[in-house]
């Protein structure tokens, strides 16, 4: 009963929150001795080095050789889904900075600082990295090629190597990495917050969490507990609890939605990428649902993967200038963006971020339950394992569209709930009605147009799919 009057709290009031590491000594304990930390760690270099050796030297039809499906189908739907639910904790297991972070500690590191002109336009380097790997993942056909994956993986291995290599700490995590800065702006709308606090960080004369002591080195990306303010930097890793003298650092459980309605779309990561997030889906929804638009693609330029990419262009193109044009012009008309203490913000972006990552998320899992019925055969296959080369099942039809839509349908609750925020409370009086109902008709229509591509792709009535949100 406590638990229900607590969620249904946290639900209802956005400043809400309860700190688990209070509530629970042993959830303290397993953050401080780091040892599930590890384990998640170890576990998934483990599999890092398994999906980049097989797919290099592994059989490359893509029916013999299961990285395809650890990766696409089990790996990045995962990253995303744990956005929601833990933030960026699944950065503080990543494997990719684990041979780097093995050097530094044998002082094999050049150890130089981050160029600031390079930590200044870092976010925008960081999201072009993220904006190309979707364009080539999409253009090239990656997903039916166990080489181009296991290269793509090396690839971002070998810029956290170079990073730690030349930079001090974890230098491709905090600046560079695309899926880093991805995660920190999904991080947003997660259940979990790691803050300190600060009443007990006033007191602190040694700042140990960032500095670290004799006996351990400080923050993995040189941030230390007392500068956490938001969820776009810290792994919630846990490292700082055993520099803080102070017992200073929280694990707290709050309201999803309490950190963008704060922010209202001030930083250029978001308004770079929820747009070109959006856009994309649209793009590829549009590519898998209706207009097959990769196979005439493939066939036009008869599968040279350089005039694929070009092409492919087109759609993409047209998808972010559409979510762009969208979230713009609803800015125009909110009409306020613009403030005194905050500075230029874009308060549409809050409203459309749920959207954005829980159509990323649709996206994803769509590949993973498309092919999850091949998944066992296709690894009996590559390892000669009749039994479950034998093992056939199928996905009921009624399964897709009803993760899709549930899915959006939170998203869009979601997104009316900030936007309804923002209009009676943090703007009240400055937004006319009629203004207010644009906005609301402006967001409806984008869910709408996610429905309707949803609901061709598994051969569902769109108008009757609609009729059902009436």
């Amino acid at each position: 009963m406590n638990f229900i009057k607590t969620f249904l709290k946290l639900l209802f009031d956005p400043e809400a929150k309860v700190d688990l590491f209070k509530v629970s000594p042993r959830l303290y304990a397993i953050f401080k001795h780091q040892r599930l930390h590890a384990a998640w760690c170890g576990m998934l270099t483990v599999l890092l080095l398994f999906i980049i050796l097989a797919g290099l030297y592994g059989p490359q039809d893509p029916t013999r050789n299961s990285i395809l499906y650890l990766c696409w189908g089990l790996w990045w739907p995962s990253v995303i889904l744990s956005l929601f639910l833990v933030g960026r904790m699944w950065c503080g297991v990543c494997p990719f900075p684990v041979a780097g972070n093995f050097l530094q500690s044998l002082n094999l590191s050049f150890n130089q600082k981050v160029p600031r002109l390079l930590q200044r336009k870092s976010t925008e380097i960081a999201v072009i990295f993220f904006m190309l790997i979707i364009w080539i993942e999409e253009s090239t056909g990656m997903k039916q090629n166990p080489a181009a994956t296991a290269y793509l993986l090396l690839a971002i291995f070998g810029g956290a190597f170079f990073c730690s290599v030349l930079f001090a700490k974890q230098a491709w995590c905090t600046y560079f990495c695309p899926l880093g800065k991805v995660m920190g702006i999904g991080a947003s709308i997660a259940w979990l917050e790691f803050r300190p606090d600060h009443s007990k960080c006033k007191q602190c004369t040694t700042f140990a969490c960032k500095r670290g002591t004799e006996q351990l080195p400080g923050c993995p990306i040189d941030l230390g507990a007392f500068k956490v303010t938001n969820n776009l930097e810290c792994h919630l890793c846990g490292y700082c609890l055993q520099l803080c003298p102070h017992d200073s650092p929280q694990l707290n459980l709050r309201h999803p939605l309490y950190e963008i309605i704060i922010r209202k779309g001030k930083f250029i990561s978001c308004t770079l990428l929820v747009p070109f997030l959006i856009g994309s889906q649209l793009a590829r929804l549009l590519d898998q649902n209706i207009y097959d638009l990769m196979g005439l693609i493939e066939r036009e330029c008869s599968y040279e993967w350089l005039c694929q990419m070009g092409l492919y262009v087109i759609p993409l193109s047209i998808g972010f200038l559409l979510a762009d044009a969208i979230i713009n012009y609803s800015n125009f008309i909110f009409g306020v963006y613009d403030d005194g203490i905050m500075g230029r913000f874009s308060p549409m972006v809050p409203v459309f971020l749920p959207l954005a990552f829980a159509g990323e998320l649709v996206s994803r899992l769509n590949y993973t339950v498309r092919n999850f019925a091949e998944f066992p055969a296709t690894v009996g296959r590559q390892f000669g394992w009749q039994f479950l080369e034998q093992l056939t099942f199928t996905i009921p039809e009624w399964v897709y569209p009803v993760y899709g839509i549930s899915i959006l349908f939170l998203s869009e609750l979601a997104g009316l709930y900030v936007l309804r925020i923002f209009v009676t409370k943090d703007f009240e009086g400055m937004i006319s009605t009629w203004r207010y109902r644009f906005l609301q008709m402006s967001f409806f229509s984008l869910f709408a147009v996610y429905i309707y591509l949803i609901s061709m792709g598994w051969h569902i009535p769109y108008l009757n799919v609609l009729f059902f949100f009436q």
